[in-house]
């Protein structure tokens, strides 16, 4: 595959290398440790000694550096990686949607949510996530995933850009909360794992 751009994310550590093919067919996948990393892909990229993440996520590679990387050095040299390690595969052609920016008209929260399994809990709040956060999170070239939810609160992790970006610790936080109040229970709350 051909990496057709680099997009700068809101992370200055982060940016979104976009494929002409997709990388993941759905969802995202994430890494972080570079020991313990088996896909080919991102092994390869683990192999520029600045690299400390990699996020996938439809065409987009999102490559997280440490802070004393220089991307006027490490763009061209993650493009050459990244195009030699996707060789062969096949791009395939990619919809690019425009997240919408979330509404709450016509929402209703479940006043019962918390009576609800554990599972049932989880999946309501995915599928928020899935309708009204990851598109935005995922223009960024970022992501999170639910860790955990104890009581009324709802711990999450941040993935790809998103992980070391000084926004996702207060303004989008406070985004994820108030969707999580408008759409599932007004006394959620959100934290980072």
């Amino acid at each position: 595959m051909k990496v057709t751009r680099n997009d700068p994310t809101p992370n200055p550590d982060a940016i979104k290398f976009v494929l002409d093919g997709q990388i993941v067919a759905a969802g995202s996948r994430s890494f972080r440790d570079r020991v313990l990393c088996e896909d080919p892909v991102a092994k390869r990229l683990f192999e520029i000694e600045e690299v400390v993440s990699v996020f996938f996520v439809s065409n987009v590679v999102t490559v997280t550096k440490d802070p004393f990387g220089d991307w006027s050095v490490l763009i061209p040299r993650i493009n050459q990686v990244l195009e030699e390690a996707t060789e062969g595969l096949e791009p395939t052609q990619t919809v690019r949607a425009t997240p919408a920016t979330p509404s709450f008209e016509g929402a209703e929260t479940d006043p019962a949510f918390f009576e609800k399994s554990y599972e049932e809990k989880v999946a309501k709040i995915n599928t928020t996530f899935d309708e009204a956060v990851r598109p935005g999170l995922a223009s960024d070239g970022g992501g999170l995933r639910v860790i955990e939810i104890v009581d009324k609160i709802v711990r999450i992790q941040y993935e790809g850009a998103c992980g070391s970006c000084p926004s996702s610790t207060s303004g989008t936080l406070s985004f994820i909360e108030s969707v999580l109040r408008g759409r599932v229970h007004p006394e959620l709350e959100v934290e980072l794992a």
